[in-house]
């Protein structure tokens, strides 16, 4: 299992990254890059990344389509955080069928992150969201990750525990 952090590579947090069960660490600045912003700007942090893996984070429904349909980009977070509310029939988790069928014909990877279940006032609506969308991710056949993507060095856990976690969310 691969480990992806937010933050810039640190030896200890590699060697922290081995004991905790993970063959590949992939660090913020060393392997990463991340866009954020209008179109523009994702485009031009896309031409900087020089052989990185480009993640972007959700901000809106809009930009997702976009970013999914036009851009380089390689592994989309965020998505369960772009409505406040839920709709009254379903989770609004950020992804549906059309968005779906565009990543998997396109090869994005969409990002799920252990770290804002952590860092969220409302795990429960997190977490039914992040199971509500990798349903769909199974089912349209998108690549997906699960993984820390923490932005420190102390929101880092396990592969085991990412491993039960993603496989009971997988029930959701």
């Amino acid at each position: 299992m691969e480990n992806y952090l937010l933050f810039p590579y640190s030896s200890e947090a590699e060697e922290l990254s081995g004991k905790l069960g993970f063959s590949r660490t992939f660090f913020l600045d060393r392997d990463l890059v991340l866009v954020k912003g209008n179109f523009k700007e994702i485009l031009k942090g896309c031409s900087e990344a020089r052989g990185k893996q480009i993640v972007y984070v959700a901000e809106n429904e809009e930009m997702l389509r976009l970013v999914v349909e036009k851009s380089p980009v390689n592994i989309i977070l965020g998505m369960e955080k772009i409505f406040s509310k839920d709709s009254l029939h379903h989770p609004k988790a950020g992804l549906n069928q059309v968005i779906c069928k565009l990543a998997a014909e396109k090869g994005k990877k969409f990002g799920f992150s252990f770290s804002a279940i952590l860092n969220c006032k409302d795990p429960s609506r997190i977490m039914h969201r992040i199971g509500f969308n990798l349903g769909l991710c199974k089912k349209y056949k998108v690549k997906f990750i699960f993984s820390n993507f923490s932005k420190s060095f102390w929101e880092m856990r396990s592969a085991a525990d990412l491993e039960a976690v993603r496989t009971v969310l997988e029930q959701i």
